[in-house]
């Protein structure tokens, strides 16, 4: 019988950093299978309503069997109550097997693969870490990204907004105590310089260069992109670094609002794949001097492995309301 999770039954998990350890592993997991061969399907796109707003959705089916359906809204601001949805479907009936409450969860689908790049491709011994972003997107990356670099010793934040980069910096400093330094930057140039792992977590236009002067990038570093960010970057000479080149078939792609406008291009040849990182089949650099921009602008199978994390704790500890809707 499917399972209705409710924000309230999943505030426990959405609040524990440690319970991140399992979602970043989970998508590592699913990334390496599709890798090797379970194929996945996806749609992604977006109708506009009446107030402005968009109306995403994604739906993935992997070869194996799990498939998924996300709505969301594009472009809101502030609490959109009942409007970020999951959706875990069999594989072979389409039946609903849950819906899920994404409230607290939907940023996940970008700051958990983050992570996974981080955890193998970031600089040996890394210690600093600078989040280019002050939003959901940017604390998401935070909370992730500090699982696995368990170096990390500097923080470094930057977004355009003085007010909203300082009141992160307070809320971070708070959080973390004396265990992570906490500094607030008055440009991107100083928030880069000499970090070993940059994420550009803000929402940047697909492909407007996330930082202006490649310069300021110290040699080595790894930066973390979701829209193409590091273009420029890559003119200059750093390595284009992805999670799978073995993609979801796109069949169908499409957002009115022109959110996204074009169909995502297949990686290029000779991008790094980060699965054959993880299985041994590729070092993560050549030289320590060789920059890595990790991009995440594509549509992936995210939603099927962080799903099942959510609804595998929930499973464990007894929550959540059965219901059927067809009986």
């Amino acid at each position: 019988m499917p399972l209705l999770l409710s924000r309230s039954d999943l505030s426990r998990l959405a609040a524990a950093d440690d319970e991140l350890d399992g979602a970043i592993d989970a998508v590592e997991k699913s990334a390496v299978q599709c890798a090797s061969g379970d194929r996945a399907q996806t749609i992604f796109a977006g109708l506009n309503l009446a107030g402005g707003d968009e109306l995403a959705t994604q739906v993935v089916s992997l070869a194996s069997g799990p498939a998924t359906l996300r709505l969301f809204p594009n472009g809101a601001k502030g609490e959109r109550p009942n409007a970020w949805l999951g959706m875990q479907l069999d594989g072979t009936t389409g039946s609903v097997d849950s819906m899920i409450a994404l409230d607290d969860f939907n940023v996940l689908r970008t700051s958990v693969p983050a992570a996974v790049g981080v955890r193998h491709l970031a600089p040996a011994d890394a210690t600093t870490l600078t989040v280019l972003g002050s939003g959901a997107q940017a604390r998401s990356h935070v909370r992730t990204i500090r699982r696995v670099m368990p170096g990390l010793k500097h923080l470094k934040l930057w977004s355009p907004s003085y007010e909203s980069r300082t009141a992160f910096g307070t809320d971070l400093r708070a959080q973390l105590g004396d265990t992570v330094r906490v500094s607030v930057a008055d440009t991107v140039d100083e928030a880069v310089t000499g970090a070993d792992v940059i994420t550009a977590a803000g929402r940047y236009s697909l492909g407007k260069a996330a930082i202006p002067d490649p310069g300021c990038v110290r040699p080595g570093a790894l930066v973390v992109s979701m829209t193409g960010a590091g273009g420029n970057l890559l003119a200059h000479g750093a390595r284009l670094a992805v999670p799978t080149a073995q993609r979801p078939e796109l069949v169908a792609f499409g957002f009115a609002s022109g959110f996204i406008g074009k169909t995502p291009p297949p990686a290029p040849a000779g991008a790094l794949e980060l699965t054959d990182v993880i299985t041994g089949k590729a070092p993560a650099r050549t030289s320590d001097t060789e920059t890595i921009v990790f991009e995440l602008a594509a549509p992936y199978q995210w939603d099927v492995p962080i799903l099942a994390w959510i609804r595998a704790w929930a499973d464990e500890r007894g929550l959540g309301t059965a219901f059927d809707f067809s009986g």
